[in-house]
């Protein structure tokens, strides 16, 4: 069916400071802090997770795999208090306290998001590719359309 905007590729620079305020609307228990540096090719997350007491950690994203409207995020170099490493295991616990129609996750380290709950239901989006880059992502979608906002269920 013909969008009323149409395109055969987008490429889109997203903000790193507004990722991480959308980030905190969405932190669980225990995680207490949560912040998120993006460099050239790697994105840093630090935070503290509170159990008896707090415990700082980080973990590592050096890439982002995009498909559809579907993103892996694999974790690399995830430790405790800067130096002690975090078992991959521990990811599927904290798994479970995330939302489940917004985050999944694969073993052994990997969240999967769905990124259909950000985007409006006029809009249709194919994400081919997510670059980390100086503060922010770089995302380059495919083929994709968007009717006016109330088109696509019949309102005007």
């Amino acid at each position: 069916m013909k969008r009323f905007v149409e395109w055969e590729g987008l490429e889109l620079r997203v903000d790193g400071a507004r990722i991480a305020e959308l980030a905190q609307t969405m932190r669980v228990p225990p995680i207490e802090r949560l912040t998120f540096r993006f460099f050239d090719g790697l994105l840093r997350v630090e935070g503290t997770i509170r159990k008896v007491f707090s415990v700082p950690f980080s973990v590592e994203i050096p890439e982002l795999l995009a498909a559809g409207t579907k993103v892996r995020v694999p974790i690399r170099n995830a430790s405790a208090f800067g130096a002690i490493p975090i078992p991959q295991f521990l990811f599927s616990i904290v798994q479970t306290r995330l939302p489940k129609e917004l985050v999944g996750f694969e073993p052994p380290a990997t969240f999967v998001v769905s990124l259909d709950r950000f985007l409006p239901s006029f809009v249709t989006a194919d994400i081919r590719q997510i670059k980390i880059v100086d503060g922010g992502l770089l995302v380059t979608l495919g083929p994709g359309g968007a009717d006016l906002p109330g088109a696509a269920d019949g309102k005007q």
